[in-house]
């Protein structure tokens, strides 16, 4: 017998909800109960791909009109039945053209989504880009403010109507909020939006921009300059991209990541976030930075005394670095290409990662770390020769200071008279140590060789190594 269909309504949404998207459409077809179940799901996600396809335009306008009628019908069985919609995720991928046409439908679709006391809202559009003149959908506050949502989502060439700077406009239970490539009329704009969150919980910012209506060609679009976060109470974590200064004053923020990538100059203040505990810089640049000094990383402990995590991602700042920290316990170092010299200083120190793609090693040096550290190294070189690799690896001789050692090294392309060998992994093990492997300069370490390419004559005496 079937006993399933008998289940109360919400554990039979709680079902569709753990099925991927394909299983969920295809219980629809079960019964009329399993269709009705289908049809009030909480979780809502329309997708024109789904239903419009390469063909001729007289097919096309048939498919969108279809889509449109779809979309309609979906949402108003919400609204008439007075149903709660959870999660609506609305992805358009249409071109610019054919999205003009479709945004009067779009507004009425998140009118009744908000009608519907939707908690999570995602909006996803064709990309924006500044050298993209194409319109954007004018998102009118009228539209999403609804008491009920707590997640907003807004990805693409979508544009924050002047409404949204009146005072009025609040969004008294939003606590994450998340904009991709979007477009506001003016810098200070989001600065505004988020004021009136007052539960905000979480940030993200990637590649946003501000409209200058008297610039003249395609620069009246350009990226967000500058955005000030302070007096967020509630705020634990912030993503920010591609803005040039960024300053943050939350008391209670717990992590942050920032990606400049910006060849202008940029500034980023949050020195009084005493409560970080994970921080991530990416592409920051220390000719363009005026955050980062020489000496920032030497008073981790004194600024962020629960700091744990420190990620360091294609920044070019200083030749020699000192990293320390009585509180860290993972360190991640990616294609820092500047630095010659690292020095850590961190007793609690649990994992490190260092990745990095060229042939010029820098000197590392733990002057203090846990006997229990993880180490894990990938190289990506053009030219391996085994004189650099010994050189590296002596970096690790003592064993004490580290329980295990994982090197990979990547040949980028052939030559003749390089050093080969694809992987190598290195660890603590006295009981199993092969005699003929044994290094005075690297006792107790097992070497394995996972794979290595023979065709080179320098492919030798892994002992020496």
């Amino acid at each position: 017998m079937d006993q399933i269909s008998s289940l109360p309504e919400t554990i039979l949404h709680d079902i569709l909800s753990r099925l991927p998207k394909k299983d969920a459409i295809k219980t629809s077809v079960l019964s009329k109960t399993w269709r009705e179940m289908f049809y009030t799901f909480p979780i809502l996600s329309i997708c024109d791909r789904e239903s419009i396809r390469r063909s001729s335009k007289w097919k096309k306008d048939q498919q969108i009109k279809t889509f449109l009628d779809y979309g309609k019908q979906r949402l108003l069985r919400f609204s008439d039945q007075g149903l709660a919609i959870k999660e609506f995720k609305l992805t358009l991928s249409l071109t610019c053209f054919d999205l003009q046409l479709i945004y009067p439908d779009v507004d009425q679709w998140l009118k009744l989504a908000s009608e519907c006391s939707v908690q999570t809202l995602k909006l996803c559009l064709p990309t924006l880009k500044k050298d993209d003149p194409c319109l954007c959908y004018i998102l009118h506050p009228g539209v999403i403010e609804a008491r009920s949502l707590n997640k907003l989502v807004l990805k693409g060439r979508i544009r924050f109507d002047k409404e949204f700077l009146s005072p009025s406009v609040k969004f008294s239970s939003l606590c994450v909020l998340s904009l991709s490539h979007v477009l506001f009329d003016e810098e200070g704009a989001i600065e505004h939006v988020i004021s009136h969150c007052p539960l905000i919980e979480q940030i993200t910012l990637k590649w946003c921009y501000v409209y200058n209506p008297q610039v003249a060609g395609d620069m009246q679009i350009s990226l967000m300059k500058s955005v000030s976060l302070h007096g967020l109470q509630k705020l634990k974590g912030v993503d920010i991209q591609g803005v040039q200064n960024v300053y943050i004053d939350a008391p209670n923020i717990e992590k942050i990541y920032y990606d400049v990538d910006s060849d202008e100059p940029s500034k980023m203040n949050f020195d009084s976030c005493r409560n970080l505990r994970a921080l991530t810089l990416m592409n920051v640049k220390n000719e363009f930075s005026f955050t980062f000094t020489a000496t920032w990383f030497l008073h981790l402990s004194s600024k962020f005394p629960f700091l744990e995590s420190l990620e360091l991602v294609d920044c070019s700042m200083f030749q020699n670095i000192k990293i320390s920290s009585s509180q860290l316990k993972a360190l991640v170092l990616c294609n820092c290409s500047t630095m010659e010299k690292l020095e850590i200083d961190t007793p609690n120190l649990l994992s490190f990662r260092y990745y990095y793609d060229g042939d010029d090693l820098p000197s590392i040096s733990f002057l203090s770390c846990s006997s229990q550290l993880e180490e894990n190294v990938r190289l990506n070189m053009i030219h391996p020769r085994l004189y650099q690799l010994k050189k590296f690896v002596k970096q690790f001789k003592n064993p004490q200071k580290f329980s295990s050692l994982s090197l990979s090294i990547h040949p980028c392309f052939p030559s003749d008279e390089s050093f080969y060998d694809d992987e190598y992994y290195f660890w603590e093990d006295p009981y199993s140590l092969p005699p003929t492997l044994s290094v005075p300069s690297i006792k107790h370490l097992d070497v394995k060789v996972t794979s290595s390419v023979k065709n080179d004559v320098n492919v030798v005496d892994f002992v020496r190594l």
